[in-house]
């Protein structure tokens, strides 16, 4: 990260720190702005300060699993390995965020509703335990949806409520598969991005998550925040054939609809900034071309402006912060690559090479 993005990340005042934190972070970078340039560090090596943790987060544990009896030690053991391998990946090193990633409630829920059921009452007795504010909504059935469907959520708001309640479901995914390591990369990544803004309103952090970027601003979108951790997911949980199989079937599998996705995308007439989970099954068109969006992005500016992106966001909105990060407003920027998109799929995939050899991390 540029020493003068850091600079300009730095002096602006978050709210949610005041002015006694935002001066501190700006002497802090004055003088490591003034080691810089008498030579005693490299600039390329300035890390931006963590802000501290909110009293929300009365947990310093990084992770806590919650598993369902009917599942093997195996199965729990190899969920937690791959979320620890994404945490490592996004989460091991210092960035600004650091300090608020930390109380991940990882439940694992099988196919038997009963064990599951005292997997999610565990969880909630524990955030009684703990003290969190938040305990006495804690949903007793949240395991039932992940049971009967599979799939995988976050189903908190980390920077508000003082933790991340990631939940992984075996039910059609065998825990040794593809697809099943790809979900729990998917998972920890959005934990990342949310881990980036110290806030105490939600309504806040869906605005810097990018879900608030459509032209109604009350329908949350998916583009920008499912997007990022779908093509991350992809990119760092499969090998290099692996990820390009994952960015075509985005463009070429049927998923929910009759006819491939790219196809359904540009018969409906959508913009790819207004899809939301209001439109059905139209929203996995917001997570798979929204990959797409973030390929193209990353073909162009590298991997490392998406993290810088999500490391400055809590600085100023997220308009701002994508201006400033890419040079051009997000939605020019998503009707040129909507134009992009519209050229024969093997011209799209041919930027999917250089980008995986060049991965960051």
């Amino acid at each position: 990260m540029k020493l003068l993005i850091l600079f300009f990340a730095l002096v602006i005042s978050s709210q949610s720190q005041g002015a006694s934190s935002a001066s501190q972070l700006f002497l802090n970078l004055l003088s490591t702005v003034s080691a810089a340039r008498s030579g005693e560090v490299d600039s390329e090596t300035i890390k931006v300060n963590s802000p501290d943790a909110p009293l929300e987060f009365l947990d310093d544990e990084r992770i806590r699993v919650f598993a369902a009896t009917d599942l093997s030690q195996d199965e729990i053991d190899t969920t937690l390995q791959y979320t620890n391998d994404a945490y490592e990946l996004w989460m091991g090193s210092r960035y600004y965020g650091k300090n608020q990633a930390k109380a991940i409630y990882l439940m694992i829920t099988g196919t038997d509703l009963d064990a599951a059921e005292v997997a999610n009452r565990e969880y909630c007795n524990h955030l009684s335990n703990t003290g969190f504010k938040v305990a006495d909504w804690c949903n007793p059935d949240t395991y039932i949806e992940y049971v009967t469907n599979g799939g995988a959520g976050i189903n908190s708001s980390g920077p508000v409520e003082g933790f991340y309640f990631m939940v992984m479901a075996t039910k059609g995914n065998a825990v040794t598969s593809d697809s099943y390591k790809n979900m729990a990369y998917h998972e920890v990544f959005h934990i990342y991005q949310m881990s980036n803004v110290f806030t105490d309103n939600y309504d806040e952090v869906d605005s810097k998550m990018g879900r608030m970027s459509g032209d109604n601003s009350e329908e949350l979108v998916a583009w920008w925040m499912e997007g990022n951790a779908d093509f991350f997911g992809a990119l760092y949980s499969r090998d290099a054939e692996g990820f390009k199989s994952e960015m075509r079937c985005a463009l070429e599998c049927t998923g929910p609809f009759s006819i491939p996705r790219k196809d359904k995308f540009f018969d409906e007439g959508l913009k790819l900034r207004n899809i939301s989970w209001d439109q059905g099954d139209l929203v996995d068109l917001g997570y798979r071309l929204g990959s797409w969006f973030v390929a193209y992005l990353t073909s162009v500016h590298g991997e490392g402006a998406l993290y810088d992106f999500w490391e400055t966001v809590d600085q100023m909105d997220f308009e701002a912060t994508f201006l400033r990060q890419f040079g051009v407003d997000y939605r020019t920027y998503l009707d040129e690559f909507e134009v992009w998109l519209r050229n024969p799929n093997e011209n799209l995939l041919a930027i999917l090479d250089d980008i995986y050899a060049n991965k960051a991390r």
